[in-house]
């Protein structure tokens, strides 16, 4: 099995990562940007490499609009 460091950063890798994130969380209706950046981070720092600043901002903001997603959905049920 090929450990998160020896994955080269493609956009495929971080969509399988995504992914399994996704399902660990009980596969929850609104959020995939929560496990893109989740993945992003976790790829990043398997290579020695800091949280870009504007990574943070962007996991806030996608995480804010995830729960809303989420809350309006079930609203409409």
């Amino acid at each position: 099995m090929t450990s998160i460091q020896d994955q080269s950063p493609t956009p495929e890798t971080t969509r399988r990562l995504a992914f399994q994130f996704w399902q660990e969380r009980g596969s929850p209706i609104g959020s995939p940007e929560v496990d893109w950046f989740r993945a992003e981070e976790a790829l990043a720092r398997a290579r020695g490499e800091e949280t870009p600043p504007l990574l943070e901002l962007a996991k806030t903001i996608g995480s804010t609009l995830g729960s809303l997603a989420s809350l309006l959905h079930t609203a409409t049920e």
